[in-house]
């Protein structure tokens, strides 16, 4: 049996996955700024509306370049891989995301459906103002901006870490000895679709108050994607996980279509 091969340079990890993050983070500049933003810095309203947008990908484009580099350090003592980057070990199996992507769509559709009622005012002005975005621009925002930058960040950057630290606590930094155990890559799963999960309540939060049931909705349904692309990312790859997101996002899509 041959050994496993070397896993690449740090540079060739870093740089094809930071690229494809920028493109994510760019997806972004079709985004209208909220309201709010001008509320609470009224100097904003002077900017041009190019400089505003670009402004706003400041942040963004700080934590995908920071996970960008932290998964490059990291992933390959965790045998954590991406085709981006390198590594032979990745599968892309586009059938595979393609079906969890879907299967999540279709599973977050109907659970909202389904609480349409309990979610109260607040949620139909979520709704309202999810039909006022242009289709595409949601879209474009969706694949781009949430399967590519948000799966450097979450997957790439944060679950990547948080399963290092967990070695590192357990006396296995080595890259011998960084074998995770199920129950490690679990736990980092967890964590970053929690995370994942509750990184989503601050824009919500800019349209609308939240409420209880709103912020369960939000956190539960958003851990449990981000449940479904970590296990991919661990088992497959980082490419399989950011189809999967997109797919999702089309999903989506396709039945606020037909339900609207």
């Amino acid at each position: 049996m041959k050994p496993p091969a070397a896993p690449a340079g740090f540079a060739r990890r870093f740089l094809p996955v930071w690229a494809l993050g920028l493109v994510g983070v760019l997806g972004l500049l079709v985004q209208t700024p909220p309201a709010t933003l001008f509320e609470q810095a009224p100097p904003l309203r002077e900017l041009p509306q190019a400089a505003l947008r670009a402004l706003l990908l400041v942040n963004p484009l700080l934590l995908v370049t920071v996970a960008a580099l932290v998964g490059a350090a990291v992933t390959p003592r965790l045998r954590l891989h991406s085709r981006l980057a390198g590594d032979v070990g990745a599968r892309v199996a586009p059938g595979l995301a393609l079906v969890v992507g879907l299967c999540l769509a279709a599973a977050l559709a109907m659970t909202d459906a389904a609480l349409a009622n309990a979610l109260g005012d607040e949620w139909r002005k979520v709704l309202a103002e999810a039909k006022a975005t242009p289709p595409l621009h949601a879209l474009a925002i969706g694949i781009l901006y949430g399967g590519l930058a948000e799966e450097v960040m979450m997957r790439w950057g944060l679950m990547a870490l948080v399963a290092w630290l967990l070695l590192a606590i357990q006396g296995r930094r080595s890259a011998a000895a960084a074998q995770p155990s199920a129950a490690t890559m679990w736990a980092a799963m967890a964590l970053a679709a929690l995370v994942f999960a509750a990184g989503h309540l601050p824009a919500l939060a800019q349209s609308v108050t939240l409420t209880g049931p709103l912020v369960v909705r939000t956190v539960f349904l958003n851990a449990m994607a981000g449940m479904a692309y970590g296990w991919l990312f661990w088992r497959k790859g980082l490419e399989c996980a950011m189809l999967a997101h997109a797919f999702t996002h089309v999903g989506l899509a396709a039945a606020r279509m037909l339900w609207t």
